[in-house]
């Protein structure tokens, strides 16, 4: 039997792996990969020597589910008839009691819910805990997870409204600096000058806002001056409905994670 067990390697999945690792969650000896891809496979194995490359799922105390959310509930049962004591999956939508369901057997389940700048070790997870799984475990999959950034603990009611804000909140950010770059472009700038300035704005301006207790009016308002340059963009950004529109996309993704759940 090995500690731990990670079914899926993509780019989440190999970001786990390499924050367990470098963590010292779990020794590399004690892990064991699942990933269909060969050229994943012969990445993993070069850069993981020690790491076990399986062709299915193997005995495993913890298992990390990190496949696409509709092949979580066959991945699931795939593990019987000896299913992990803790079961944690990163897969979007899917509630703990299908995987409950899918493990058949009272074992711990934790759902997760990572984001992609976890890659860098600066992401943020929420967990949550199925009916069999206590603090123990929860406290278990945040270590496990840690190696991605910071790990917060919500109700599973708010697992969809987590996957809204943080699991695709990147995908947002990116959108709006892929415009702030058009605009540049369209200012004359070159594409690489208005790519660093949105970019480096964006992350200064994050880490400010950290560090000021998330106090985002009080920091707006100290770049807007009345009648002044930022007061008119902010102006341009409401008449085009802007704020309204960032709303209705979070909404629109809440409301497809919890469609997932469904089907």
């Amino acid at each position: 039997m090995v500690e731990l067990l990670l079914i899926g390697c993509g780019k989440m999945g190999r970001a786990l792996l390499d924050g367990i690792i470098s963590s010292g969650a779990v020794d590399a000896s004690e892990v064991a990969v699942v990933e269909p891809g060969q050229a994943a496979r012969d990445s993993l194995a070069a850069a993981y020597p020690e790491v076990a490359i399986a062709d299915g799922p193997l005995a495993a105390r913890t298992c990390i589910v990190a496949t696409k959310p509709a092949q979580v509930p066959q991945v699931v049962r795939s593990l019987s008839p000896e299913p992990p004591e803790l079961l944690i999956s990163i897969a979007a939508g899917v509630p703990t009691a299908k995987l409950e369901e899918a493990l058949a057997a009272p074992k711990a389940v934790v759902r997760a819910m990572p984001n992609t700048p976890g890659q860098i070790g600066m992401g943020v997870t929420a967990v949550c805990a199925g009916s069999n799984a206590g603090q123990s475990a929860l406290e278990e999959a945040a270590r496990l997870l840690g190696g991605l950034g910071a790990v917060v603990t919500v109700p599973e009611y708010q697992m969809d409204a987590v996957t809204a804000i943080s699991g695709s909140g990147p995908a947002y950010l990116y959108y709006i600096v892929e415009a702030m770059v058009d605009a540049g472009i369209e200012l004359g700038m070159s594409a690489d000058l208005a790519a660093k300035l949105a970019v480096t704005t964006f992350a200064g301006s994050a880490e400010l806002l950290a560090r000021r207790n998330y106090d985002t009016r009080t920091l707006r308002l100290e770049v807007s001056s009345p009648g002044g340059t930022t007061i008119a963009a902010t102006n341009a950004f409401d008449a085009a409905g802007v704020r309204a529109g960032i709303r209705a996309g979070v909404r629109a993704c809440y409301e497809r994670s919890a469609e997932l759940g469904k089907d």
